[in-house]
């Protein structure tokens, strides 16, 4: 199979394989089953969640006789709603309480939810988890039409029960950080602009990480730097793909590099990229005020400002976003990758690269990431609100500039290499004019 084609293949397996995962975060598995039972039927989507999960109802209209069924939502900004939560307490269902304050439920439009017959309706209670479901126990969701004292139809019982170890550390280590650090710079900010705190944090986030950053950076140099050397080893054992392979690696352990350095940063980021997308989809919401530190108990999430410019950073945007954060993804790949290109336009007519041959092999990799990336990047930022693309473009920007200081100022540590006469030939680097 032609080399490139491989590759192509492979990373679209690799494109394949993040995308499900990214599905996986955003939509858990969820199984329907048949809603033919009573004139309203009920179902929860499934019988266990923890605390803080979402909670999603199906609702569905059997009665021949009405064709359209209206009724008023469940809210914590409605008390006349006919759906409620009910939980099972010392032996019987009571309603559970749930309200906002005036401030935070002024902007809030509650529209009735229209019932069609025969058609499936599904409720995502997601901004509302914590209001409802915050204690562990049994419940159900029950419709008592208006002017009634007893539930007309209710929804199988289901468990809230605790999240794991690990979703609590989670929720305590990093996403209360991420969302705290939000909503500190909402209540700073004039304005309480949602783009100008997004902004903000990832220029706080990426100084913090500049140190591995510069690292990586460095390290990709040193690993531009060794390829005279892997290629003198890849004319020694252009036969022998098991042994190039071996000196290869004993090369990349010698000098301290890897082609996968610059991966680190980026690892670093996935926690957080993840945190952002979460607080972004059902965290700036006031179902969330047991989360926020008591320093800012007092911000209404009612003044927060999501426009910037003529986006709603709380919405998907399947065009602008995407295609600026997926050509800034391509620049910074430009410069990852545009010392190895070099190299290996220099060493092209030097040795023919063979099929199989390692070295060349990792060369094509290099090259078809620097065009998948990008496309990756581009196709996640079209299924997310826009405030984390925003982030991931800020913070991309932000590494491009780093890129072109580190690449400019500085000379990383020379290495001896020798040709295949067993001269050696010193790389030689210019520094701020001056020769080394």
């Amino acid at each position: 199979m032609n080399n490139k084609l491989k590759f192509f293949l492979n990373y679209l397996l690799i494109f394949f394989g993040v995308f499900i995962l990214v599905q996986t975060f955003t939509n858990q598995r969820e199984i329907e089953t048949p809603l033919d039972q009573g004139d309203l039927a009920i179902e929860v989507v499934k019988n266990s969640y923890a605390v803080g999960r979402d909670v999603k109802v199906d609702l569905k209209l059997n009665d021949p006789t009405i064709s359209v069924l209206s009724i008023s939502p469940l809210h914590p900004c409605n008390p006349e709603s006919e759906l409620v939560v009910e939980r099972f307490i010392g032996g019987a269902y009571e309603e559970v309480q749930a309200s906002w304050n005036q401030t935070d439920c002024q902007d809030i439009n509650i529209a009735p939810l229209e019932l069609q017959n025969g058609k499936r309706e599904r409720l995502s209670l997601l901004d509302m988890s914590y209001s409802y479901f915050s204690e562990t126990g049994r419940y159900r969701i029950s419709y008592i039409p208006t002017g009634e004292s007893e539930p007309a139809t209710f929804s199988p019982e289901f468990e809230i029960r605790k999240p794991s170890t690990i979703t609590r550390l989670w929720r305590t280590l990093i996403y209360a950080p991420i969302l705290n650090s939000l909503i500190g710079l909402l209540v700073l900010l004039p304005g309480s602009s949602l783009a100008l705190s997004v902004i903000i944090l990832t220029l706080i986030v990426r100084t913090i990480l500049l140190i591995p950053s510069n690292k990586a950076i460095k390290a990709q140099r040193r690993l531009q730097e060794v390829q005279p050397k892997l290629e003198k080893i890849r004319k020694q054992y252009e036969n022998d793909q098991a042994r190039l392979a071996q000196e290869t690696m004993a090369v990349w352990k010698e000098h301290k590099v890897s082609p996968f350095s610059s991966c680190l940063p980026l690892l670093i980021q996935f926690p957080i990229l993840i945190a952002l997308f979460y607080v972004i989809q059902g965290g700036l919401t006031p179902d969330k005020a047991g989360l926020i530190y008591d320093a800012f108990s007092e911000f209404s999430i009612g003044m927060m400002n999501s426009q910037f410019f003529m986006f709603d950073l709380l919405e998907q945007n399947i065009i602008v976003f995407p295609l600026v954060i997926g050509t800034l993804q391509f620049i910074q790949m430009q410069l990852m990758t545009r010392g190895r290109n070099k190299k290996k336009e220099e060493s092209k007519d030097k040795a023919p690269q063979k099929a199989g041959d390692f070295s060349s092999e990792m060369q094509q990799a290099n090259k078809m990431m620097t065009y998948i990336m990008p496309i990756m990047i581009a196709i996640f930022t079209a299924q997310l609100p826009a405030a984390v693309g925003l982030y991931w473009g800020v913070g991309t920007f932000y590494g491009i500039i780093q890129h072109l200081v580190v690449n400019k100022s500085g000379s990383s540590e020379k290495i001896d290499n020798q040709n295949e006469d067993g001269v050696t030939v010193k790389v030689i680097q210019k520094t701020h004019g001056k020769t080394n």
